[in-house]
């Protein structure tokens, strides 16, 4: 195949987590694919670790990007894309460095879902909780299923479809102001709107330890509110939720936010959220959309479209087609 195909990670901190993902990526990948591999480093302060992720990428022929500061998480898918983008790449994945591949033939499914398969968003992969699944499990055999938007540890896109979303804050594609959370969510609804759905393939799952990033550098967990926003606004916002955590007053007190929570608020304002009722009914559930913002905008962006028919491969490698409704 010629089709450029880049496979890429971002990551940050100490390496095991990203050395462990690219063994795996080589462990799994396909003879006779034209694969660029890429490595973007979201501003590791830890100077060694720096010079050793350099080292690992030069031996293992990995193109290396640096932000040299954390700029988050969209801001790095961004980069990805761009460099792709330039590189005349036909398909992107995306990658957390806490990913482990355990079986090919993931790559080849996913290239066949977007050859054979008109107005694609994006395409993700099915996870597990385990370093390892049983291959005779039903849930393999599944169709793919419509999504707003592919799991954001584990997705591909096209690097043309990525630069047709224009976003509030300047940035192309995925919007950079959120920081850490929604990230993928925003650009499947917003590719939803030009008509461009998404999809989990079913097979073959990858393990995700997640969370694994946080976890090791909590330095990421704040992020200094912007001045443009009013920050009562938001605190309104995070303390009627349920998982509002009094323990961060301190920070909020001195123009810091947590990332996520944050990022939530955010999503739910450029959305229109809060210009709607806060309670909406969905099939006899009373549903909280400051809370779980996705699901209005999944009803109102993604469940009109109607039926296509989507073809994939099958866990067998077989070619299948159903309708995705």
């Amino acid at each position: 195949m010629d089709k450029l195909i880049v496979i890429s990670c971002t990551t940050y901190g100490s390496l095991p987590r990203a050395n462990k993902f690219w063994h795996s990526v080589n462990a799994n990948l396909e003879p006779g694919l034209n694969i660029r591999k890429v490595m973007l480093d979201d501003g590791t302060l830890h100077l060694p670790s720096l010079r050793e992720r350099r080292e690992f990428c030069r031996r293992f022929g990995i193109h290396l990007i640096e932000h040299g500061n954390n700029r988050g998480i969209p801001a790095a898918w961004n980069s990805i894309m761009s460099y792709s983008m330039a590189e005349g790449a036909w398909l992107t994945c995306i990658f957390n460095d806490d990913l482990t591949f355990l079986a090919p033939g993931w790559l080849s499914r996913m290239i066949y879902f977007f050859e054979k398969n008109r107005d694609i968003g994006m395409v993700g992969l099915p996870l597990v909780q385990e370093s390892g699944f049983k291959s005779d499990d039903s849930r393999w055999d599944n169709p793919p299923g419509r999504v707003g938007a592919a799991v954001g540890c584990a997705f591909g896109v096209q690097p043309e479809t990525w630069a047709l979303v224009k976003q509030p804050d300047g940035s192309t594609g995925f919007y950079e102001t959120l920081k850490s959370f929604h990230e993928e969510v925003d650009l499947g609804f917003e590719l939803a709107k030009l008509g461009k759905l998404s999809y989990m393939l079913p097979f073959p799952p990858c393990w995700h330890m997640g969370g694994a990033t946080f976890q090791a550098n909590p330095e990421l967990v704040w992020t200094s509110f912007p001045t443009s926003y009013d920050i009562n606004e938001f605190l309104y916002y995070a303390k009627s939720l349920p998982w509002y955590i009094e323990a961060y007053e301190k920070e909020y007190a001195q123009g810091k936010v947590d990332r996520m929570m944050f990022s939530r608020w955010l999503f739910c304002r450029k959305w229109g959220v809060f210009n709607q009722p806060r309670h909406w009914e969905h099939n006899g559930e009373q549903v909280d959309s400051w809370a779980e913002p996705q699901r209005k905008i999944h009803e109102d962006y993604v469940t009109p479209h109607p039926a296509r028919q989507i073809r994939w491969l099958d866990k067998m490698n077989q070619p299948r087609e159903c309708w995705d409704k």
